[in-house]
């Protein structure tokens, strides 16, 4: 390696070091009363749910490196029905056992 490319490279871990240590620390470093305004924690209550969606929903929409809206996307099928199941009957459980057992039926069952 180069010396510039040692230079860019420590570069790089002291600025992702800093921005761990910015993050991570940002509530130790603002007074013992600091609040969120109202906005923000309302914001923040579905920062949690959102996340699940962003990790999720490209598994569920994409098949083979491209979005599938067909009837032959076992994901998006099993995804349907697991929430009109969670609609109907409120229970996050049910719902989950529903969607696996329908993924798995079109999985094994018919070799989608």
């Amino acid at each position: 390696m180069t010396g510039a490319a040692h230079f860019w490279m420590l570069a790089a871990v002291a600025g992702l070091a800093v921005t761990t240590v910015v993050t991570r620390g940002f509530f130790l470093f603002t007074p013992s009363s600091f609040v969120l305004p109202r906005l923000v924690q309302r914001a923040l209550k579905y920062a949690p749910t959102a996340a699940i969606v962003a990790v999720i929903t490209p598994d569920i929409l994409m098949q083979g490196g491209q979005v599938d809206l067909s009837w032959h996307n076992k994901a998006l099928i099993a995804t349907l029905v697991a929430s009109v199941v969670f609609v109907w009957r409120q229970s996050l459980l049910l719902m989950i056992a529903v969607g696996m057992l329908v993924y798995t039926v079109l999985r094994l069952g018919f070799g989608w």
